[in-house]
């Protein structure tokens, strides 16, 4: 069994936590410098190390949920120190920072899972299927959006030079998943509306294939609010889903070829978490072998596209996508 160990005890760590304790005995320690992770320890039954070189030798997988910034310089001593390495998105805060974290895996033979949970939500995993199977031909029109309210008064997202606010907090959930859908993109629009300490963004993604992707979302819900919506329109039919809505996902122009999946408003998990269905995939597929769903080049590719978003923010105009 590989001894899972954990890099942050703030939200992101408390819910990985929880997934993991789906099978017991797996996540073993949490680096934990202050009285805050000692706590965290406390709470799931785990060892607390005070340093990082008792931590490197007492798991041999890394699960990071630090804030954004950090993650580079973990990751790249994780691998150093040996360790497969499990980050949280986005991968890092800039490209130069997410190509240091996949070249010192690659440098040291371990493996990097990005966790883009998106890809892992049961709405989201069905309309891939369907698209996959041919069951709206080919697709030409994606709508995305997400909704969230602001983050609370004090906390490091607001800092948007660290976290880069609404697209690499955010949209880069739909921009992963649009790229996943419709393939890579040639270039990007992207306009931003701010109003008190709301935030919108709205995105057209221009893909190499031809189609179009249209993503809108922010922190401008209500306290307590998530919506998130799909709509998927190809040659042959539509496939939708809302979070709003109570049936489960729905299918238009064609027979579904899959089993229907219950819909699950979100952020409410159900039974089927996707956390957790994440990270026992790179867990499992540590052990087998194969391929990541989300390989360190398809994380890279959505951080380019988060960053293309704020760039061409920033400038009012289109901006082409590179490497």
């Amino acid at each position: 069994m590989r001894r899972v160990g954990l890099i942050g005890a703030g939200l992101m760590g408390t819910v990985h936590a929880q997934a993991w304790a789906q099978r017991p005995g797996v996540l073993q320690a949490v680096y934990a410098p202050d009285d805050r992770a000692r706590a965290f320890a406390s709470r799931f039954g785990l060892t607390a190390c005070a340093t990082l070189d008792g931590f490197w030798s007492a798991v041999d997988v890394v699960d990071i949920c630090t804030p954004t910034p950090a993650h580079a310089d973990y990751a790249v001593q994780a691998a150093q120190a040996g360790k497969h390495v499990i980050c949280e998105k986005p991968l890092a805060r800039t490209l130069e920072e997410a190509d240091r974290i996949i070249g010192a895996c690659r440098e040291a033979g371990v493996r990097l899972f990005v966790a883009h949970v998106l890809r892992f939500f049961p709405q989201y995993a069905a309309a891939w299927a369907q698209v996959q199977v041919g069951a709206v031909g080919e697709p030409r029109v994606l709508r995305l959006g997400r909704m969230s309210s602001p983050p609370a008064p004090g906390s490091w997202l607001l800092d948007e030079t660290q976290s880069g606010g609404v697209p690499l907090d955010l949209l880069i959930h739909d921009l992963d998943y649009a790229r996943t859908v419709a393939g890579d993109v040639q270039s990007v629009s992207a306009v931003q509306a701010r109003r008190g300490g709301r935030v919108t963004v709205h995105v057209t993604l221009s893909h190499t294939g031809g189609a179009i992707t249209l993503v809108e979302g922010g922190w401008a819900a209500p306290p307590g609010v998530f919506r998130t919506h799909l709509d998927i329109a190809g040659t042959e039919g539509v496939i939708e889903w809302s979070s709003d809505a109570p049936q489960p996902l729905q299918a238009h122009g064609a027979a579904p070829s899959l089993p229907e999946q219950d819909g699950a408003a979100l952020p409410d998990l159900g039974a089927d978490d996707p956390y957790a269905a994440e990270l026992w995939h790179a867990y499992d597929r540590l052990d087998s072998g194969e391929p990541f769903l989300i390989e360190p080049e398809d994380a890279r590719a959505s951080l380019i596209l988060a960053l293309t978003v704020i760039r061409s923010i920033e400038s009012g105009e289109p901006v082409e996508v590179s490497a």
